[in-house]
């Protein structure tokens, strides 16, 4: 039985699973590997964070979804086309597996990419995931809890300015919505205005809404300012500070909450893997295989698919939920075709329209060759993504909250953040393993009481080198600093207690600490030496 490895839990590679669970006559074995347990329809994530529908509601559990489909929640670390295998990391103690494939659905869309600016990685929210859309919600919450109290009037102007970074379908359904939520939680705070409650919209060309007419643009305009949305066209962000930002021209905006709505790039596991690339993303043939590559297969954000259906056509299919959808259906049925030795089929797809919502019961589109708005547009773009859903279950979900809308208020509960710290202490029993050789850099330890026993096993002498850490000693450094994977095995010879710093922030911090930077400078080098370490 031939093996089709699916990566990515987004529209492709959910929709793609979806269709061979159709069709599959177990005739191909199907797995599908994604970071999440679940498929997050991205189209509702300003309704999150605005609070017209929670954040289960978005999601929909890919076990659920796909019955019949083999699911492994895992992070991908490396694909190796020469031996038609990829690498994945799963579980706490993220231990490696290789798993060999057939046919390779290549499905993992596009990363966020704020370093084009500077500042912005460092200083904003995106609008990607149901954490950022979960975290932004929670924010703005924040911020109007503080702005009721404070009697600080430089600190309050900031938490009331809001700023949306990108004009296009994201950033205002965005900004729209966050807007609406906004308006209706001032009548709890009894100590902020309407009028001291600002939102900011930046975009770099001459419109909101470009991928639509002028029509629907000059509409979005006209209904934000009549809503007292701040519109700044035909400008470009060129700098962000934690308490500001600063735009091309010469203003700034002082602000404690900037959302960004734009930059994406190929992500690191695609851009490494030796596949063909060209304005960072996938280059397939017609039929979405990958160039030169005939059992691997790429759709979704992070392909290059041609669709020219016409002189006047795009010559790529743009990177939306609808042709994702449509793509996933199509590379289904040429797995089968190419199994059974058929011609294989284009992709050719034209747009059946887009729809956008503003908040407060307005919306704007294309469908087909109509220019929709207003409340007609907000019913159409509810209807249409509600028969868009995945599941049954979520579809009721859904159109229950948006019934309750009507009738009861939204939620301003703050609540807590229930992310793991980096940093914290951890118990071991004699016997049990830190981690093991092979294993991924989870992070940095530092021995407060006990002793361990370090084990490499692959030295140029070919003997095994053992190293005991007690009282005061640490390791986990190299691989997180140099990159690789575990090249020993660490037991608990005693029982013992560590301080373990996870391995992004001991990163962060081992890199811009001079102290520490000249440390791990000085004592990698002379430690690795001599192991003579040998890892090839």
């Amino acid at each position: 039985m031939k093996k089709i490895l699916i990566l990515g839990g987004g529209f492709g590679g959910v929709f793609c699973a979806r269709q061979l669970e159709k069709i599959n006559k177990k005739v191909f074995d199907v797995e599908l590997v994604s970071n999440n347990n679940y498929f997050i329809f991205q189209p509702l994530l300003p309704e999150v964070a605005s609070g017209t529908i929670s954040a289960a509601d978005a999601v929909t559990p890919i076990r659920q979804m796909l019955p019949k489909i083999k699911f492994r929640k895992a992070e991908i670390i490396d694909i190796n086309l020469k031996k038609k295998n990829v690498v994945l990391a799963q579980g706490f103690r993220k231990r490696l597996h290789n798993i060999d494939y057939d046919h390779l659905v290549i499905a993992l869309g596009q990363e966020s990419n704020q370093s084009t600016i500077p500042g912005l990685e460092h200083h904003s929210f995106t609008m990607r995931t149901l954490e950022d859309a979960y975290n932004i919600r929670n924010h703005l919450i924040g911020c109007f809890e503080l702005a009721d109290v404070t009697l600080d009037k430089k600190l309050k102007k900031r938490l009331l300015n809001i700023v949306v970074v990108g004009g296009g379908f994201s950033g205002v359904e965005t900004i729209g919505e966050l807007k609406e939520m906004s308006g209706r939680l001032l009548s709890y705070y009894k100590n902020i205005s309407e009028n001291e409650l600002k939102f900011h919209i930046v975009e770099f060309s001459d419109k909101l809404l470009p991928e639509l007419s002028d029509e629907i643009s000059e509409y979005t305009l006209s209904v934000f300012k009549k809503r007292k949305i701040n519109i700044h066209l035909k400008t470009a962000l060129k700098e962000v500070s934690i308490y500001k930002v600063f735009l091309s021209n010469a203003r700034s905006i002082e602000t404690n909450t900037i959302i960004s709505t734009i930059g994406s790039t190929v992500s690191k596991i695609i851009k490494q893997s030796g596949l063909p690339l060209k304005n960072g993303k996938i280059i397939t043939n017609e039929f979405l295989q990958v160039l030169h590559l005939e059992n691997v297969w790429a759709i979704g954000d992070s392909a290059l698919i041609p669709n020219k259906l016409d002189i006047n056509d795009y010559p790529y299919s743009p990177p939306t939920a609808q042709f994702a959808v449509r793509q996933a259906k199509l590379l289904a049925k040429n797995i089968i075709l190419k199994n059974m030795k058929k011609n294989l089929r284009e992709f050719r797809y034209k747009s059946k329209g887009s729809l956008a919502s503003l908040g407060s019961k307005k919306g704007v589109g294309k469908i087909y060759f109509f220019n929709v708005k207003g409340l007609l547009a907000w019913i159409i773009w509810r209807v249409f993504y509600l028969s868009f859903l995945p599941s049954f279950p979520t579809k009721i979900r859904v159109l229950l909250s948006w019934i309750l809308e009507f009738f009861i208020p939204r939620n301003a509960v703050l609540t807590h953040n229930f992310q793991s710290s980096p940093v914290s202490y951890k118990i071991f029993k004699k016997g049990d393993v830190v981690f093991e050789e092979g294993m991924v850099a989870d992070g940095f330890y530092i021995l407060k009481r006990g002793e361990f026993e370090n084990i490499y096993k692959k030295t140029k002498t070919g003997k095994a080198f053992k190293k005991n850490y007690k009282k005061g000693s640490h390791f986990g450094s190299r691989v997180i600093l140099e990159g690789g994977r575990r090249t020993g095995t660490i037991t608990a010879k005693k029982d013992s207690l560590v301080l373990k710093i996870e391995a992004k922030s001991f990163k962060l911090l081992a890199e811009n600490f001079p102290i520490l930077e000249k440390y791990f400078s000085d004592y990698l080098p002379k430690t690795f030496k001599k192991l003579n370490l040998n890892e090839d």
